[in-house]
Parts: C-alpha cells; structure tokens; sequence
C-alpha cells in the first residue's frame, strides 16, 4: 500500500479510532493531527465523577492513544481553513501560519454546547450560567460552588442528570428543569423515565417535567429563574440542554452539512473526494429504522472514526448505523437503553408486544440484592427491537450490551431464549430477569 500523508482535524474519541485504523491499515501512512487544545486528550464521560470527588480532574487527562511512529500532534490551533480543491489544510498557531498538503483528511471536530433561548442567560454565562461541556468549565464550576450553593441545571438527559447526582452527593442543592414530558427524552421510554426520576427525587433533587425556563432573574448576578410565571430562587445555573456539531468554521468550503452535522456516505466520506468525517460533527443513521440522525455517543463516534481511518488509508470499510446504545449512571443505579423505543417503533409502524419485569441483580436471598428492571421490545413476529435497564449500574451494564448484541444481528426472541447466562447468586439471579421477560414474550408473538 503507498504512503499516503493524512490529516485529522480534532483529537477526541472518533479521532482516536481514525488514527489507530489508518496506523493498522496502512503503516507507511504519514498522520498529522491538528487540535486547539493545549494538551492532547481528556475523558469528558468522567467529568461527573470527578465532580463527585471520585478522582481527580488531573487524571482525567491522557496521552493521545493511537500516536504511530509517523504520528504528529499540533496543539494551540487557533485558526484552521480547509480548501478541497487543492487538498489542502491551512492553519494557524502560535508559531505562525502553515499550509499542509493532504491526500486524505479526517473532519473530526465534534460537537459545542447549545445555549437555550432565555431572556437574559447570555449576560450571566461564564459568571453565573454555565455548560459542561469542557474540562476546564467543569473544574472552574466546581471551584467555585460551596455548600450553600442553590443549583438549577436545565435538561434532563445524561449529562444533566449524572451532574445533578454528583452535585448532590457534594451536599447541594439541585433542582432539574425539563422542558419535555419526561427526563431522558427520546432516549426512554416514559414508564422507564420515571423509575429514574423517582431515583433522583429520593435522593433529595427536584425534578420538573414539562416545565421550559423562560427567563433569568438578577442585576449584577443571578437569583432565580422564571417557569411557567413561577420564580424558583437560584444561585447557579447549569445548561446542559444538548449538543450541535461544530461545522460552522466549514462554511464556504463546500462540504455539505445539514443540522445534523456533515453528511456522509456509509464510508464516512463527505461529498469531497478523499474528505472523510466522523464523530459528533457528523448526521449518521439509525441502524434499525435506518433514518439520518445525530449521535452525540462515544462508541459510535469511535467506530466511525474506525471506519474513516480505513478508508481515507486505503482500505475499504462500511458503517452499519448505531443502535444508540448508552448507559448512564447516577450513583450506584444506572439506566441503559439500547435500540428503539415504544413510542419510536411506533412512529415506524411496527405492532408491538413488549414485556416488563421486575426482579434482582442478584439472588433475592443473597446479601445486597437490588431491584433490577428489564423491559424489551420486538414486533408480533418475535423480532427485536430494543431494550432498556434500570437498577444497580454493572447489571445494567450486562443486560443493556447483551440485548445490544442481540440487536446488532438482527435476532428473533427464538436466538435469545437459546442463549446461556452465566449465573452465581453473588452477579445474578435464577432465571435472569432478562430470560424471563424473553419468555413471557414469546408466548404472545406469532
């Protein structure tokens, strides 16, 4: 295979696993990796728990995973201008501006913070509003909170939830503020959401569905919020209202984007030849329903990533879509979903049977045991569709990757039944929770 000088631009998990797979698939490959940041790479997924004084932020911190012996980093990238045309990248540092020739480019850039539309929020942001977005604003945050700290963290997916539980553990005081029916929108099922929320709630965090905040009240720093009329005293504000891929530096260089970020084929190529993009900044597609979407996951952007590595090397590899698999975990509990939901197989016109079951993540006479709640989806003819766990967080972790696998080969309930679980009392229970709601459907498909 020849040499071939390829470039990605951002460091983050996707471009973790383009340079792994262009360093496997094509050794004699020259990469260069082009990032603002000052420092390689971080974990943003272990932000909460550093939060929570679980580790250090220091630690969080690491090396860049797949640098090869042809691998170059350029850090304090202020400024990067791409020209398809001539296949090149211009950027420009604090060494002054350079130019480099590419024959294959990796578009990584991932995704920003979206700043809700409330009266008055950008005036406050960076003092007393803040995202979670980045290493830095999540270390600054927890500097400058204190017990007496009234928190309201508007959005109820995973980052505001898993913040809104190691805020607490801290001993704040947090109130969640979500404008839709229920937390973890699109992501569960309602039944499901509650069991999470009635989690938080006992736990001392308010929780408030269907409630959008208007307005942000205060002069020379925040002292509340506006809901539906009401003020809800605040001293601190938290958005963690979601994410939109950070393509606007793309403009006028001909890559077509859409509000779910680059589009691409199933090779990770844009419309550009040899121009290749993976990770949040991308629109992917929903491997069971197979329509475009964004994904804001961390292993799909790492097998795009792949995917991209290997075709901008010279090699050829498909992306299958993501099942939107994901765990999220609040303490000691955890909610996993992986697939569809209810409501979305619906909307695809699917007839459902789907079965609920509560049991154990271990043996009920067994020291410890926790409840463990296990729901699946599938159609009248036994055919998966998705499943989701809530419980103790390393069963939820087993159950949610055993049903994902399951759904990665497209199974009928009939595959699920054959299989095997492990059991001892100490990690599960008899019959599984999982084999039992498999069970129970299987008596009412056709």
């Amino acid at each position: 295979m020849k040499e071939k000088n390829i470039i990605i631009i951002g460091m983050g998990t996707s471009s973790s696993g383009a340079a792994a797979a262009v360093n496997h698939t094509n050794p004699k490959a020259e990469v260069s990796i082009i990032e603002k940041r000052g420092y390689e790479m971080y974990s943003s997924c272990g932000m909460p728990f550093a939060f929570e004084g679980r580790l250090d932020f220091g630690s969080l911190k690491h090396d860049f995973p797949a640098r090869g012996p042809r691998t170059k980093l350029y850090l304090n990238t202020e400024e990067v201008k791409i020209n398809p045309d001539r296949k090149e990248v211009v950027i420009k540092n604090q060494e002054g501006q350079n130019a480099f020739q590419y024959d294959s480019l990796i578009i990584a850039t991932g995704a920003r913070p979206i700043i809700p539309p409330i009266t008055n929020i950008e005036r406050f942001l960076g003092s007393y509003a803040h995202t979670l977005h980045t290493l830095e604003e999540v270390s600054h945050l927890y500097n400058i909170v204190n017990q007496d700290t009234k928190i309201s963290i508007i959005g109820a997916g995973a980052i505001g939830v898993e913040f809104a539980m190691a805020m607490k553990k801290k001993g704040l005081e947090i109130m969640i503020a979500e404008m839709m029916g229920q937390i973890f929108p699109n992501a569960l099922d309602n039944d499901m959401a509650r069991h999470v929320q009635e989690y938080l709630e006992i736990s001392g965090i308010k929780v408030l569905t269907d409630s959008r905040v208007k307005e942000v009240i205060g002069k020379d720093k925040v002292e509340g919020i506006i809901i539906d009329e009401k003020e809800y005293k605040t001293d601190l504000i938290i958005l963690a209202c979601g994410i939109i891929p950070n393509i606007e530096w793309l403009k006028n260089c001909g890559i077509s984007c859409n509000k779910n970020g680059i589009i691409t084929n199933n090779r990770m190529m844009t419309n550009m030849k040899c121009v290749y993009a993976a990770g949040d900044c991308v629109e992917t597609y929903n491997a069971m329903t197979k329509k475009k979407c964004g994904s804001a996951l961390a292993v799909p952007a790492l097998k795009q990533g792949r995917v991209a590595g290997i075709n901008a090397a010279g090699g050829r590899a498909i992306y299958s879509g993501t099942l939107n698999t994901f765990i999220s975990i609040f303490g000691d509990y955890a909610v996993g979903s992986t697939g569809i939901t209810s409501e979305q197989a619906k909307e695809e016109g699917y007839e459902l049977v789907i079965q609920k079951i509560k049991g154990q993540n271990k043996a009920d006479w067994y020291p410890g045991h926790k409840e463990l709640i296990v729901k699946l989806i599938a159609d009248k003819k036994g055919k998966l569709l998705g499943g989701q766990v809530f419980g103790e967080k390393i069963a939820v972790k087993n159950r949610i990757d055993i049903i994902s696998s399951y759904l990665s080969t497209k199974s009928h309930l009939r595959d699920m039944i054959k299989g095997e679980l492990a059991y001892c009392p100490d990690v599960a229970n008899i019959p599984d929770p999982l084999t039992t709601a498999v069970d129970f459907m299987l008596r009412r498909v056709k």
